[in-house]
């Protein structure tokens, strides 16, 4: 009976040790894959880049300055539209339909031009912002490798982050340093 008790000590002792060890290696395989991974925000990044918004503050000037220019070609039309309005009654029908024309003709060519401007500005604004997430992409890949991790997410893509995964502060803080301004291409 001594031997069937010593014997059942055995085993049992036996499956807890097993028990721990799976413990363990459970615990060590969930640090591996916590220290393997960091999170970012990149609305969070975007917001507090000083050359983001050095660039958006440079491009709202542009566009501002751009709808002024328009604005005042556009004023020029309509007095020549009013003028053109007084003089309805007194040039002849084939004069009037080709002044009508011709200031047809350049409220079209305002507005294509007002339209390449503007498609013009917005590429520049892209090629710029390209710029910029090549640098973050740069920063991150620093912090990635200083930090051993094997992958890098968007916030947005993950429902539950721990904060201490989460490289977000420290991507802007390098960001800054790296390219603290970016101007517009034009």
């Amino acid at each position: 009976m001594k031997k069937y008790v010593i014997l059942l000590c055995f085993i049992f002792l036996g499956m807890n040790l097993n028990a721990q060890e799976k413990n363990e290696t459970k615990k060590a395989a969930v640090e591996n894959i916590n220290s393997g991974i960091g999170v970012v925000d990149m609305k969070k990044i975007l917001a507090q880049s000083k050359a983001y918004q050095s660039l958006v503050d440079q491009f709202e000037d542009v566009r501002r300055k751009h709808r002024n220019t328009f604005t005042k070609q556009e004023d020029i039309i309509r007095d020549e539209e009013s003028e053109l309005l007084k003089q309805k009654n007194i040039l002849s029908k084939e004069a009037y339909a080709e002044k009508v024309k011709v200031l047809g003709k350049k409220i079209n060519e305002l507005k294509g031009k007002q339209a390449a401007d503007a498609q013009k500005f917005e590429t520049a604004f892209e090629r710029s912002t390209g710029k910029i997430q090549g640098a973050l992409v740069d920063v991150l890949s620093i912090i990635a490798n200083k930090k051993q991790l094997n992958l890098v997410l968007a916030k947005s893509q993950v429902i539950l982050v721990g904060k201490d995964i989460d490289l977000t502060d420290d991507a802007i803080k390098e960001l800054n340093k790296v390219l603290p301004k970016i101007s517009l291409d034009k």
